[in-house]
């Protein structure tokens, strides 16, 4: 089993955090016009207006994963200012730091995770 998190050790992990929030955020900004409804042209061909539509669904769904991703983050941030982060919200044992430097915003343990994902 991994040491628990030391502080230099948690200040990078909250420093990563933190550049992925920037960055999911940017991303987020960066097609916030594009996902907007756009007036359909009346002479394009039916079936430009459909592929039009279907790129719009597949930038709405992917910016519903990405702001769901920075909500996680921003809770990981709390999780680290409250220092509950790290910490499996199932079992209560320790995030590994090799779970947590792959996937910082980790809720679970990987067994955890994994029992949650079995059929």
């Amino acid at each position: 089993m991994d040491d628990p998190l030391d502080s230099a050790t948690l200040q990078v992990l909250e420093a990563s955090l933190r550049a992925l929030e920037t960055q999911l955020s940017s991303l987020l900004r960066s097609t916030e016009s594009d996902a907007k409804p756009t007036p359909l042209k009346d002479n394009a061909s039916r079936l430009s207006r459909m592929d039009e539509m279907h790129n719009q669904s597949i930038l709405r769904a992917n910016r519903t994963v990405t702001q769901n991703r920075l909500l996680e983050v921003r809770r990981a941030i709390v999780r680290i200012q409250s220092e509950q982060y790290g910490i499996c919200q199932d079992c209560f044992n320790d995030i590994t730091i090799p779970r947590l430097k792959a996937y910082p915003e980790a809720t679970l343990c990987i067994l955890c995770k994994d029992q949650r994902e079995k059929p």
